[in-house]
């Protein structure tokens, strides 16, 4: 009788290591900054639409100072172009879809909170600034599949 318990035992507590270790493996889903930064630049570069002149020109603008933050060419203090990326924004919020304001302001703050940083400015290419380009992207992407900055 012991011994069907304690063998009983055993298996329960075989099957329920195995399910700890098997429950806790990687399943795909952790990818690098640079990967996260590449799926959303890739998403908004796919993403053509029609925009309005004004919208055009301050998203080419965007994405250029979006690109140097992120370390992919020119170079330059990250405080100042963090601020010209929330002016930008700033000025694209009122032509924007109203489920994307909200992201919007949220990433201005975020942009200004940079931009006011005190000591040495960050790095242009450090991660949390890659991310916080990576979240733009996506914002832009989702705001150009939608309404397309035409809101008046």
């Amino acid at each position: 009788m012991i011994k069907n318990i304690f063998s009983s035992f055993r298996a329960v507590a075989c099957v329920a290591a195995t399910l700890v270790f098997v429950g806790c493996a990687p399943r795909g889903e952790s990818h690098t900054v640079d990967q996260i930064l590449n799926d959303a630049r890739s998403s908004y570069a796919s993403t053509k639409v029609d925009v309005p002149s004004d919208v055009g020109s301050s998203l080419t603008t965007l994405t250029g100072s979006l690109d140097k933050l992120a370390g992919l060419g020119g170079g330059g203090d990250s405080r100042q172009i963090a601020g010209s990326v929330a002016d930008t924004l700033g000025a694209l919020v009122s032509k924007a879809g109203f489920t994307q304001r909200p992201q919007m302001a949220e990433l201005m703050n975020q942009y200004r909170s940079v931009a006011g940083a005190q000591g040495a400015p960050t790095t242009l290419g450090a991660p949390n600034l890659k991310l916080l380009v990576a979240r733009t992207y996506t914002l832009l992407s989702a705001e150009l599949t939608s309404t397309k900055f035409r809101i008046a």
